[in-house]
């Protein structure tokens, strides 16, 4: 019985951890453009102001917390439009003054920062085997 349950626990451990660091093929395809299966920091920085300007839902050069909210679906569809939605952990990593209003800037810097944690090899480029969640 003590083996069935530390297998079933090792299955679940295992599992999680898998879940926690797999590749996004149509994004990673979507960041590559010149389709080299490479992502370089051109394509990254590229990558991250098109996602800016689709979180700017109010086209002010500026993404507010309630924009996020909207433009990731995080709030649910069965709650009042004004509920309550806790500041994420990506958002309040970006918001480096935490003011709960994201620049450019401070989404670029984040980007970088996080290119460079996935350029394992530290090459300038970011292959598929190095190219993990939660990505760019």
């Amino acid at each position: 019985m003590k083996t069935i349950l530390f297998i079933a626990t090792s299955v679940l451990l295992i599992s999680s951890n898998v879940s926690a660091s797999t590749f996004n093929s149509s994004q990673f395809l979507g960041i590559d453009r010149d389709a080299s299966n490479e992502i370089d920091e051109k394509e990254a920085v590229s990558f991250r102001k098109r996602y800016f300007s689709g979180l700017d839902l109010d086209g002010n050069g500026t993404v507010e917390f309630e924009e996020y909210v909207k433009a990731n679906k995080l709030r649910s569809s069965v709650s009042a439009a004004d509920a309550p939605v806790p500041v994420t952990d990506e958002y309040k990593e970006a918001d480096k003054n935490a003011d709960t209003i994201l620049t450019l800037d401070e989404f670029l810097a984040i980007g970088s920062k996080r290119f460079q944690l996935l350029d394992k090899d530290k090459n300038g480029s970011i292959s598929r085997e190095e190219f993990v969640s939660p990505g760019l």
